[in-house]
């Protein structure tokens, strides 16, 4: 570990200003003493372009608050806070790419943070800076290679040569990175060099990697090799194999010479077919690599490269030894080959396509497979045979015969380049579920595995994943699916009446492989709920017994580092012990998590229907319900008391505001009247709605402070079995979900003429989107609506592919009609000024009615575009902007004021007339430069005090009064915005 650095980063107190006449213009740098040993190690520009930071501190540091910012010098552009508590020698990246992606590019275990979309990308000439939450310049770097200011990293990484430059900010002293170097840099899948992720300046424990694999001897064996340049203590590392439950603790002194490997092995030590193989770190809490295969032995298996390629069949065994690197005839230059994916296979013998599979192009070029080779689980690889040819066109598919016959026990598929050894795609499967139909991708190329009814050979898959999904004889899916907890099953049709899904048709994983796995139960993980007060946050209720707190990463949802959120939190009774059933979960109007339970699962016979009250800001690893309230008898014309209903309770829930029921004339089944919120004092501001999976129903509740309860009705859903409602306050109507039971179906309920709810849209599951135990459902709000659509994220109980979480949009608008008994004929939007006649550089009143209540809206004048405020909607759906600014510079004759929604500026949906008149010459004060944040602010009724406009106007004498105002402490500053022309 290395000392802390002498040289100081941040300025001292006297330092922050400098001065010139009346102006103060703040220095680069925030004044405060420096915190925290986070120092950059590695950086790239271009192409796999990376930032490596690591702690060499010798305490952990919580990186909640920090921030990147390139030359620009910006603290906050790009947070940091995703990268959660960092440990002592512990090393993250942040990059350009997702996080996802990223990994698949260096192949690195999901141990490794990555902080991935990062917009401020690096040029050729550039500076990393990276700031704690006091914005305060942690560490800097200043390159340029054409300057003399270090290496080029365009198609290379560069690291500091040596320990005592690091933090220097002397980029002429890093090195270049070559594979194989004093780094151990790598090369990565595209050509890149480098090795994101570890430093030798930091620890050496994720240097540590599975290299061979040997499931078929006597003993069974797993090699390790340390990739760094420094022997590496390996005592208390654990591996463990999955099948067999087996653990094996490394023994004390195992020390592993720089580039040597380890060959760990034990008479109890059995690996078995569809096994994962998983490496920890001391302790046996930190996963750092792992490989999980098919229905076959193991007989060897080794990576290729060591230690960071892929696993690949051995021609031979290298027990103790390197593998040996294979002589590769193709041209190293040429990754075109990377394009084709393995996409359908089937162990069927029904010609003409008996023990067949396809292939899938998705690159723009065709690609000729002559010359290729395939095998089987047992086999060596042999040449093709491809009755169909062997050119598979650009976006397009190819059908070809397996050179061995495949097993309907279990087998795979695997495709090499013309050496044999450079494996291009491979799958496998369990006993019959590559026949009757196929397995097959959803979607094409990269979805996840599943048994289709039906066969689309030499077309896109996505016509039989739509259709029937077989569940997986082995719930492992073959393997390729690791830390799976279950299959698919109990698959059923879909609604009848159903329309397209009115979003994405394909959906991707969105969250890391395995990010769920807990001492207690695998992933599956059944409930979700954005969090109303951060659309970038979201909880998750996994059986048995845990709630996660997501953060958005990129395109992933990941486990919040902070506050004990990292591995989830246990869930205990108000007793303080027991195993709660989570199930589903939602933030309640007082910001406490909401969590159903259908049993006890220490008495997992038993029904146990109740509501959880947990305070999500509570310390610890362990939440203590802080109310409970049990519906079990409640329930009795629905559930029994037998063990056969233990299983068939609650799912989800949501929570639906008063106002809404009001508003729509609901009515109460418990009076046969309209549903009056004064008739239960004690239970807040709105009902619970829960989803009861055996009927289908939805079941309103008012839930008292004090434990008691009222049933309000039960609400036919439209689905025979549910799995998670939701309520939308965008669309106003509660979402009903179903799994495979029902084809992942979905129903949207509106309260009717009659004040009862009832179906309005029934969707159809997302073609893309796997036929799995999908139960949990979250939707974003219309505020971060970009394009016209959302994000919806969908949970699998089962966590095919060793993933829970699928991600898809819905469009903003659905277009949905009006609800209840006396729906208010649609007023449409208008917007006025008074007065309509404005003398440049004077104000007027905007007012707008017949809008959407308690949305935000920009109002705009035109015609070239300037913003004049925004202001939300109050409930009568009115907004006010009051005594707006007209720019002084505005062009004298008539334009034309717009009013559109804030998340949607090209959508005009009222507008109006306004003249301006020249400004007065009489006055020769100069008009103040408006402030845009002088418009940001509605006030409770809807309406905003007097706005200045946001326009685009040079910097004028008032910065040097705003100067003067942030010497005296004022802290006022102008800025303006000119926003995009659009049409008048």
């Amino acid at each position: 570990m290395l000392n802390k650095v002498s040289r100081p980063l941040a300025l001292t107190a006297g330092s922050t200003l400098v001065l010139a006449g009346l102006f103060a213009v703040p220095a680069a740098v925030s004044a405060a003493e420096n915190t925290g040993q986070i120092r950059i190690t590695e950086w790239e520009y271009n192409g796999s372009e990376f930032v490596e930071f690591t702690n060499l501190d010798t305490d952990s540091i919580d990186l909640d608050g920090w921030s990147f910012s390139d030359s620009g010098e910006n603290p906050g552009d790009t947070d940091l806070s995703s990268a959660g508590i960092v440990a002592p020698g512990e090393s993250f990246i942040l990059s350009e790419e997702s996080a996802a992606d990223f990994r698949s590019e260096w192949n690195l275990p999901s141990s490794i943070k990555v902080v991935g979309d990062n917009s401020k990308n690096l040029g050729r000439g550039d500076a990393i800076n990276i700031y704690n939450s006091a914005d305060t310049l942690v560490d800097t770097l200043t390159y340029s290679d054409e300057d003399g200011k270090g290496p080029r990293t365009d198609t290379a990484s560069a690291w500091p040569s040596t320990e005592s430059v690091i933090g220097t900010d002397h980029a002429a002293s890093w090195t270049r990175s070559t594979a194989g170097d004093a780094e151990g840099s790598w090369t990565s899948k595209s050509g890149y060099i480098g090795s994101p992720g570890v430093s030798r300046f930091g620890t050496a424990m994720d240097w540590l990697r599975i290299n061979e694999i040997e499931t078929d001897g006597s003993p069974d064996w797993a090699e390790l090799i340390n990739l760094s340049t420094q022997p590496l203590d390996a005592s208390g590392y654990v591996i463990t194999g999955r099948e067999n439950g087996v653990t094996l603790t490394l023994p004390n002194d195992t020390i592993i010479a720089p580039g040597a490997v380890f060959v760990a092995e034990g008479g109890d030590f059995k690996l078995k077919k569809s096994d994962l193989l998983s490496l920890y770190a001391p302790g046996g809490d930190t996963l750092l690599d792992s490989y999980g295969w098919g229905d076959f032995h193991l007989d060897t298996y080794g990576r290729v490269p060591n230690g960071t390629g892929d696993f690949v069949q051995q021609e031979t065994s290298s027990k103790g030894a390197l593998n040996p690197e294979p002589t590769d005839p193709t041209d190293p230059d040429d990754t075109s080959w990377q394009a084709i994916k393995i996409n359908e296979v089937t162990s069927a013998n029904d010609d003409p396509t008996h023990d067949g599979y396809e292939l899938v192009n998705t690159g723009d070029t065709d690609i000729d497979v002559a010359g290729w080779k395939q095998s089987d689980s047992g086999s060596n690889p042999a040449s093709l045979d491809a009755p169909n040819g062997t050119v598979v066109p650009a976006h397009g598919f190819l059908v070809l015969l397996s050179n061995q016959g495949l097993s309907s026990d279990g087998d795979s598929v695997k495709l090499y380049l013309a050496n044999g050894s450079t494996i291009v795609d491979s799958v496998g499967w369990g006993a019959n579920d590559a026949q009757p139909g196929s397995w097959s991708r959803c979607g094409d190329a990269t979805g996840a595995w599943a048994h289709t009814a039906a066969s689309s050979w030499g077309v896109s898959n996505a016509q039989a994943c739509a259709g029937q999904i077989i569940p997986p004889s082995n719930p492992d899916n073959g393997g390729d699916v690791p830390c799976q907890t279950e299959g698919a099953s109990g698959g059923g049709p879909a609604i009848a009446g159903g329309i397209v899904w009115p979003g994405s048709q394909d959906w991707t994983v969105a969250d890391n492989e395995c990010q769920f796995v807990t001492s207690i139960s695998g992933q599956d993980v059944s409930g979700l709920d954005i969090d109303p007060s951060d659309p970038d946050v979201m909880w998750a209720a996994k059986n048995k017994s845990s709630i996660y707190r997501l953060v958005k990463s990129g395109d992933l949802w990941v486990p919040d580092t902070t506050n004990g959120w990292a591995t989830g939190k246990n869930i205990v009774f108000p007793t303080g012990g027991g195993q709660p059933d989570s199930e589903g979960i939602t933030v309640g109007p007082d910001g406490f998590l909401y969590v159903t339970t259908e049993r006890d699962n220490t008495a997992n016979d038993v029904p146990l229907e109740s509501v959880l009250r947990f305070d999500p800001n509570a310390s610890g690893t362990t939440l203590q319900a802080t109310n409970q309230w049990v519906l079990t008898a409640d329930l009795a014309d629905a559930i029994t008391s037998g063990s056969a209903d233990s299983n068939l309770g609650f799912e989800g829930l949501t929570w639906v505001p008063d106002s809404y029921l009001t508003t729509n004339g609901f009515v109460d089944q418990s009076t046969s009247a309209a549903y009056d919120p004064a008739d239960y004092p004690g239970h807040g501001t709105g009902l619970f709605f829960l989803a009861l999976e055996k009927n289908g129903h939805l079941y309103a509740y008012a839930l008292n402070a004090d434990g008691t309860f009222h049933r309000i009705g039960s609400i036919d859903s439209g689905l025979p079995m549910i799995q998670e409602t939701q309520w939308d306050p965008d669309a106003q109507r509660i979402w009903a979900v179903a799994d495979n039971t029902s084809a992942g179906s979905t129903t949207l309920l509106k309260i009717d003429s009659e004040g009862a709810f009832a179906v309005d849209r029934i969707y159809n599951r997302p073609t893309g989107l796997p036929d799995y135990n999908l139960e949990g459902f979250a939707i974003a709000p219309n505020s971060t609506c970009a394009g016209g659509v959302k994000e919806v994220i969908r949970s699998d109980d089962g966590n095919n592919g060793g993933h829970s979480l699928w991600s898809g949009t819905i469009a903003c608008d659905l277009e949905l009609g009006p609800q209840g008994p006396n729906p208010p004929a649609e007023i449409d939007p208008t917007v006025t000024a008074t007065p309509s006649t404005v003398q440049a550089g004077g104000t007027t009143t905007i007012a707008a009615d017949g809008l959407a209540a308690d949305t935000q809206y920009t109002v705009v004048l035109n015609s070239e575009p300037v913003t004049l405020g925004s202001a939300v909607a109050d409930a009568e759906g009115t907004l006010t902007l009051e005594d707006v600014v007209i720019p002084a510079d505005t062009t004298p004759g008539a334009h034309t004021i717009t009013v559109a929604a804030s998340s949607d500026l090209t959508t005009v949906i009222a507008s109006a007339e306004l003249e301006v008149t020249p400004a007065a010459t009489d006055d020769p004060t100069p008009t103040p430069t408006p402030s845009s944040s002088a418009s940001t602010t509605p006030t409770d009724n809807g309406s905003k005090p007097a706005g200045l406009a946001s326009t685009g106007a040079e910097p004028l004498p008032w910065i040097a009064i705003s100067a003067l105002l942030l010497l005296l402490g004022g802290g006022l500053v102008f800025s303006g915005l000119r926003t995009r022309r659009g049409n008048a």
